[in-house]
């Protein structure tokens, strides 16, 4: 009856091995890190997003004074799962309204009565939708190498 007294204590260890409960919750991430340019220009405070073929995995990040961004697809670990991306990129600032009555759309739904400025997408709107424009794939080894290149106008 005694060598069953500390069976507990060998087989805990080994029953949470097999199950993974080690800490890693949800898929294998790795880093996945790069640069957003617009024109060729470094793009500061550019919100990027990037969408699975699944939507089961998305991966997001903020761009800094380089353009450098670095992505994760979960609050309790960092970077992106392997895969295939669409990718949306925004970047919203407050606009001053000197016209109210020229607001159009959009905009004259997010401006109030009273509202002196209104917050617009100052990167193309093209980007702005998970439309195929921009797709990447994040590869097993991870990678710091993704280039998000935008450009103005069509």
């Amino acid at each position: 009856m005694l060598r069953f007294r500390y069976f507990p204590l060998f087989v805990l260890p080994i029953a949470l091995a097999l199950t993974g409960c080690q800490g890693e919750k949800g898929p294998r991430t790795v880093p996945a890190k790069g640069i957003v340019t617009l024109d060729g220009e470094p793009v500061e405070g550019a919100a990027i997003v990037f969408i699975d073929e699944n939507g089961l995995y998305p991966a997001r990040g903020y761009s800094d004074e380089n353009g450098r961004f670095s992505l994760d697809a979960f609050e309790y670990k960092t970077g992106a799962v392997p895969g295939t991306y669409k990718v949306v990129v925004t970047k919203t600032i407050n606009k001053a309204i000197t016209d109210p009555a020229a607001l159009k759309g959009e905009e004259a739904e997010h401006a109030g009565e009273e509202a002196d400025e209104i917050i617009v997408n100052a990167l193309p709107q093209k980007y702005a939708i998970p439309n195929g424009l921009l797709t990447f794939t994040i590869p097993e080894e991870g990678t710091d190498n993704l280039i998000i290149e935008l450009k103005s106008g069509d």
